[in-house]
């Protein structure tokens, strides 16, 4: 089973330097997003330490902080990330959003514990608005690295409530109820993701193997074409769509 991996659209916070004061560092603001939006991240990291080094707007610093904290991520210096997320919350403690880019930077430099302590703080203070979805994902996806998959289906269960017309929610909670051997339930989530997203290849794979484990789970040892025609129908659609990890699972059940 797979789990969709969240990449939070941070392009989408991209602020106008205009809109918070110190206008002549704009065009090098602009300069700098621009090279952080292209993916060249050292490009983004110097200009955004140019700028810290002119900045005296407390916003101003704030965000080229944060912003040359997503640079350091591209680039794997996580360490430096959560240092300039440090940094950034110490200028202002109350944007719960970056809690969560420090979390997540926390998460990529694979120290759950103090990830799940800023997750945790985040919902301690908002666990209904943007933020404190996130947390809840975030929280999910660390149980489901961790093997504690009835958590993990908890927190999606508390997200969903929250969002319940996001597909990527129901199949990250069909693939932790895939991992406790819940065939029926996974399927169910799947068909969901799928209805949100009908063209959501993972989900028609990932469904078309519950099916089969849902089929051994009953006791069939050997499976029939017949049995297993519902099964490779998804395992087929997902192929169409472009996913090729189907190919053995087709290979083995479903002929040519």
């Amino acid at each position: 089973m797979r789990i969709s991996k969240y990449i939070p659209a941070f392009l989408a916070l991209l602020l106008s330097l205009a809109s918070f004061g110190q206008a002549e560092l704009k065009p090098q603001f602009d300069k700098a997003t621009g090279y952080l939006k292209s993916q060249e991240y050292q490009k983004a990291i110097n200009e955004f330490t140019e700028i810290l080094n002119k900045a005296t707007e407390t916003k101003v610093k704030k965000f080229a902080l944060i912003y040359r904290g997503f640079a350091y991520n591209g680039v794997s210096k996580f360490a430096a990330a959560i240092a300039d997320f440090d940094k950034a919350i110490e200028l202002d403690h109350e944007d719960l959003g970056t809690y969560i880019d420090r979390g997540q930077s926390k998460i990529y430099a694979n120290d759950l514990p103090a990830a799940l302590t800023d997750f945790e703080y985040v919902l301690s203070k908002d666990s209904v608005n943007q933020q404190g979805q996130n947390a809840f994902f975030y929280m999910a996806s660390i149980a489901y690295k961790k093997g504690e998959f009835e958590s993990s289906i908890d927190y999606y269960t508390k997200l969903i409530v929250l969002t319940p017309g996001d597909p990527e929610i129901y199949f990250n909670r069909g693939a932790a109820k895939g991992m406790i051997m819940d065939s029926q339930g996974s399927i169910k989530d799947y068909d969901k993701a799928i209805e949100l997203y009908p063209d959501y290849k993972e989900a028609y794979a990932n469904r078309g193997v519950a099916k089969i484990n849902l089929l051994r789970s009953k006791g069939n040892i050997t499976l029939t074409k017949e049995q297993t025609k519902d099964a490779c129908t998804d395992l087929k659609k997902a192929k169409q769509l472009g996913d090729n990890t189907v190919d053995d699972m087709i290979f083995i059940h479903c002929g040519k």
